[in-house]
Protein backbone atom coordinates (compact mmCIF):
# COMPACT_ATOMS: atom_id res chain seq x y z
CA UNK A 1 0.00 0.00 0.00
CA UNK A 2 2.76 2.46 0.93
CA UNK A 3 4.56 1.70 -2.35
CA UNK A 4 1.45 2.63 -4.39
CA UNK A 5 1.10 5.92 -2.47
CA UNK A 6 4.76 6.80 -3.17
CA UNK A 7 4.19 6.03 -6.87
CA UNK A 8 1.14 8.33 -6.93
CA UNK A 9 2.92 11.12 -5.01
CA UNK A 10 5.76 11.13 -7.55
CA UNK A 11 3.34 12.70 -10.06
CA UNK A 12 2.27 15.55 -7.75
CA UNK A 13 3.29 19.07 -8.69
CA UNK A 14 2.36 22.48 -7.30
CA UNK A 15 0.03 24.87 -9.08
CA UNK A 16 0.82 28.56 -8.51
CA UNK A 17 -0.88 31.79 -9.40
CA UNK A 18 1.75 33.74 -11.25
CA UNK A 19 0.55 37.18 -10.12
CA UNK A 20 0.70 36.31 -6.42
CA UNK A 21 3.22 33.47 -6.55
CA UNK A 22 1.04 31.74 -3.94
CA UNK A 23 0.59 27.99 -3.94
CA UNK A 24 -3.00 27.00 -4.59
CA UNK A 25 -2.89 23.21 -4.38
CA UNK A 26 -1.01 20.06 -5.26
CA UNK A 27 -2.16 18.47 -8.51
CA UNK A 28 -1.87 15.15 -10.29
CA UNK A 29 -0.93 15.16 -13.99
CA UNK A 30 -2.89 13.23 -16.63
CA UNK A 31 -0.52 13.42 -19.58
CA UNK A 32 -0.94 10.00 -21.19
CA UNK A 33 -3.82 8.77 -23.35
CA UNK A 34 -5.16 6.35 -20.73
CA UNK A 35 -4.88 8.78 -17.79
CA UNK A 36 -6.67 11.47 -19.83
CA UNK A 37 -9.35 8.97 -20.87
CA UNK A 38 -10.10 7.78 -17.32
CA UNK A 39 -9.62 11.12 -15.50
CA UNK A 40 -11.66 11.09 -12.29
CA UNK A 41 -14.16 8.45 -13.40
CA UNK A 42 -15.29 5.83 -10.88
CA UNK A 43 -13.89 7.75 -7.88
CA UNK A 44 -15.89 8.88 -4.87
CA UNK A 45 -14.15 12.27 -4.79
CA UNK A 46 -11.02 14.05 -5.99
CA UNK A 47 -8.57 14.28 -3.12
CA UNK A 48 -6.24 16.18 -5.47
CA UNK A 49 -7.24 18.12 -8.62
CA UNK A 50 -6.28 16.57 -11.94
CA UNK A 51 -4.38 18.51 -14.62
CA UNK A 52 -4.88 17.50 -18.25
CA UNK A 53 -2.10 18.55 -20.57
CA UNK A 54 -3.62 18.69 -24.05
CA UNK A 55 -1.10 17.59 -26.72
CA UNK A 56 -0.69 20.51 -29.11
CA UNK A 57 -0.66 18.23 -32.17
CA UNK A 58 -4.30 17.25 -31.48
CA UNK A 59 -5.35 20.52 -29.86
CA UNK A 60 -8.68 21.93 -30.95
CA UNK A 61 -11.78 23.24 -29.25
CA UNK A 62 -13.50 19.86 -29.51
CA UNK A 63 -10.40 17.98 -28.34
CA UNK A 64 -10.43 20.20 -25.25
CA UNK A 65 -13.92 18.99 -24.31
CA UNK A 66 -14.49 17.11 -21.06
CA UNK A 67 -17.14 14.55 -20.17
CA UNK A 68 -18.25 13.42 -16.74
CA UNK A 69 -19.60 9.99 -17.64
CA UNK A 70 -19.28 7.51 -14.76
CA UNK A 71 -18.56 10.40 -12.37
CA UNK A 72 -20.00 10.30 -8.85
CA UNK A 73 -19.57 13.97 -7.89
CA UNK A 74 -19.72 17.50 -9.33
CA UNK A 75 -16.52 19.00 -10.71
CA UNK A 76 -15.26 22.45 -11.65
CA UNK A 77 -13.32 22.70 -14.91
CA UNK A 78 -10.64 25.38 -15.30
CA UNK A 79 -9.50 25.95 -18.90
CA UNK A 80 -6.05 27.48 -19.42
CA UNK A 81 -4.77 28.82 -22.75
CA UNK A 82 -1.33 28.84 -24.39
CA UNK A 83 -0.42 31.97 -22.38
CA UNK A 84 -1.09 30.09 -19.11
CA UNK A 85 -4.10 32.32 -18.50
CA UNK A 86 -7.45 31.06 -17.17
CA UNK A 87 -10.03 31.81 -19.87
CA UNK A 88 -13.04 29.74 -18.78
CA UNK A 89 -14.40 28.10 -15.62
CA UNK A 90 -17.35 25.70 -15.80
CA UNK A 91 -19.31 23.53 -13.38
CA UNK A 92 -20.06 20.02 -14.57
CA UNK A 93 -22.31 17.48 -12.92
CA UNK A 94 -22.17 13.72 -13.45
CA UNK A 95 -23.15 12.35 -16.88
CA UNK A 96 -22.62 15.60 -18.80
CA UNK A 97 -20.04 17.12 -21.11
CA UNK A 98 -18.61 20.56 -21.76
CA UNK A 99 -17.01 22.03 -24.89
CA UNK A 100 -14.97 25.17 -24.11
CA UNK A 101 -15.06 28.44 -26.08
CA UNK A 102 -11.62 27.76 -27.55
CA UNK A 103 -8.87 25.14 -27.41
CA UNK A 104 -7.01 24.69 -24.14
CA UNK A 105 -3.38 24.01 -23.30
CA UNK A 106 -4.33 22.72 -19.85
CA UNK A 107 -7.56 21.75 -18.12
CA UNK A 108 -7.75 21.32 -14.36
CA UNK A 109 -10.56 19.25 -12.82
CA UNK A 110 -11.40 20.15 -9.22
CA UNK A 111 -13.88 18.45 -6.92
CA UNK A 112 -16.54 21.17 -6.66
CA UNK A 113 -16.47 20.88 -2.85
CA UNK A 114 -12.72 21.65 -2.84
CA UNK A 115 -12.58 24.44 -5.47
CA UNK A 116 -13.39 27.43 -3.18
CA UNK A 117 -13.07 29.94 -6.07
CA UNK A 118 -9.27 29.66 -5.90
CA UNK A 119 -8.95 30.66 -9.57
CA UNK A 120 -10.75 33.33 -11.61
CA UNK A 121 -10.89 34.16 -15.30
CA UNK A 122 -7.80 36.15 -16.24
CA UNK A 123 -5.53 34.62 -13.58
CA UNK A 124 -2.13 33.55 -14.86
CA UNK A 125 -0.81 30.28 -13.51
CA UNK A 126 2.55 28.62 -13.30
CA UNK A 127 3.05 24.87 -12.98
CA UNK A 128 6.07 23.83 -10.91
Amino acid sequence: MENKRNQKDKNLKSLHLKKYDDKITDIRIADGFFSRLIGLMFRGNADVPLLFEIPQKINSRKRSSIHSFFMRFDIVLVFIDENNSVYEIADLGPWNYHVPKKSAKYIVEFDKKEFNDCLEIGDEIEIK
